[in-house]
């Protein structure tokens, strides 16, 4: 308790609403005061970007001014920011071991390059590296990895819940852990997924619908393998070369009916604007109203959409759009 000081001193700097056990304490004090001064600093250095984003464009412009003001001495250019240290805080006396939680990070941070290096999958491995360096990570360590997920929930240090995981993995070290979970968070909010944890910044849920999703670790349980007897490996194989054909063109088909059944509906809906019409005595085979704004669409065979449901639906059928009222 030697670091909590008087509030009403003159030195103290915290927030109005910061509790007011913190705003005697020194050490969180100077940690508020460093946050600062790199925010300060953060600012200055994007305002010095963009001054050079637009001296570039300057020099770009009229390359011969900025090469004889160069020759001059008249460019100015912005002062080198010196970053200043951490504060230095005894951790200890607020019961945390901060060598104990960072030792397995900061040891692949340290790499000894005296150490000869090879490459693995074309990065370079020095013995500092753990055995599992740049490897690819096998179902079974994804399977085990979600079961730790859920048998060590989220901790306000994130760092604490990684260290575990790893040591139950026993395969990888707390850092590969840190950025498979990361990566395996983003795809589950991407497909729409619960997770297990905090949802990563900057990734929209639902963002990607699409099935065609490339084949990886992350969902092993979704890959069903398929065995078939050697007898019919390879007319199988010849069918499936057929089929995959087949089904690409029929996909490249439908996605060009579909762009130009869009088109379509867009130029009648400009036509809606100018020259309104309305369906007195049709039904919408979509949407079953009888008498619908706009032209209808007919395949002349008793089929009639209204453009709404054309563009909801996307009818397969060859569809005509027909303005004049039936």
């Amino acid at each position: 308790m030697d670091n909590i000081e008087n509030p009403e001193d003159s030195g103290e700097f915290a927030f109005e609403t910061d509790h007011l056990a913190l705003r005697g304490n020194k050490d969180y004090s100077d940690l508020l005061k460093y946050i600062v001064v790199l925010e300060a600093q953060r600012i200055a250095a994007l305002k010095d970007i963009e001054d050079l984003n637009e001296a570039r464009n300057k020099a770009l412009d009229n390359p011969l001014e900025f090469v004889g003001n160069l020759q001059a001495g008249t460019v100015k250019f912005p002062p080198r920011h010196h970053i200043r240290e951490l504060p230095q805080v005894d951790w200890s006396q607020y019961g945390i071991d901060i060598t104990q939680e960072n030792d397995d990070f900061s040891r692949d941070m340290k790499p000894n390059m005296s150490q000869p290096s090879m490459k693995v999958r074309g990065r370079k491995f020095t013995n500092t590296k753990p055995v599992t360096f740049n490897q690819l990570w096998s179902c079974d360590e994804q399977k085990r990895l979600e079961e730790l997920l859920e048998i060590y929930p989220e901790e306000p240090i994130e760092a604490r819940r990684y260290k575990k995981i790893a040591k139950a993995l026993g395969t990888r070290t707390p850092i590969q852990v840190m950025s498979r979970v990361q990566k395996y968070f983003a795809k589950l909010a991407k497909a729409g997924m619960p997770i297990p944890g905090r949802t990563p910044k900057g990734v929209a849920k639902d963002k990607c619908k699409s099935i065609f999703y490339k084949k990886s670790t992350f969902f092993p349980q979704l890959h069903v393998p398929v065995k078939m007897d050697e007898l019919y490996d390879s007319a199988e194989s010849s069918y499936t070369n057929t089929s995959a054909t087949a089904t690409a063109t029929e996909t490249k088909t439908s996605n060009k009916h579909i762009v130009e059944l869009l088109k379509a509906a867009k130029g009648q809906r400009l036509l809606d604007e100018t020259a309104p019409v309305h369906q007195t005595n049709t039904t919408c085979v979509g949407c079953q109203v009888k008498g619908f704004a706009g032209a209808r669409w007919s395949d002349f065979a008793g089929t009639d959409y209204c453009t709404d449901c054309v563009i909801k639906l996307l009818p397969t059928e060859k569809l005509t759009p027909i303005r004049q009222p039936f």
